[in-house]
């Protein structure tokens, strides 16, 4: 199975710290197993994997945004967790219609959350 952007990611990290996955899987308390189906897309990133990644290898924001970017990339679903009314509205409508937006629309949609972040 292939390499997923998160494994890319995961695998230079432990280049850069001259780890193996084994240690990897040690600093974040996770099995060697869990790891390495993480990078090859057996098993999605659980939601908030990339923070821990970030926390236990003290990446600085540059790195940290590369890391959630790859993380997304390599999932093959999402929890959107809405609560108001019209955040529901807004993440039920996204999500029917995500596959039928045009690339225009998407850029326009992730150019706002972006800007968003910062803010």
């Amino acid at each position: 199975m292939a390499t997923t952007e998160i494994g890319k990611e995961l695998r230079k990290l432990r280049i850069d710290n001259d780890e193996r996955l084994l240690d990897m899987a040690g600093r974040l308390n996770k099995s060697a197993a869990f790891l390495s189906a993480i990078e090859t897309g057996k098993k999605t990133p659980p939601t908030g994997f990339e923070e821990l990644v970030a926390n236990a290898y003290g990446l600085m924001e540059a790195a940290a945004v590369k890391l959630r970017s790859a993380a997304d990339r390599s999932r093959k679903a999402f929890t959107i967790e809405a609560h108001s009314m019209l955040a529901k509205d807004t993440a039920g409508l996204l999500a029917r219609k995500m596959d039928t937006l045009s690339d225009q629309d998407l850029k326009n949609i992730l150019q706002v959350l972006r800007k968003e972040d910062a803010d």
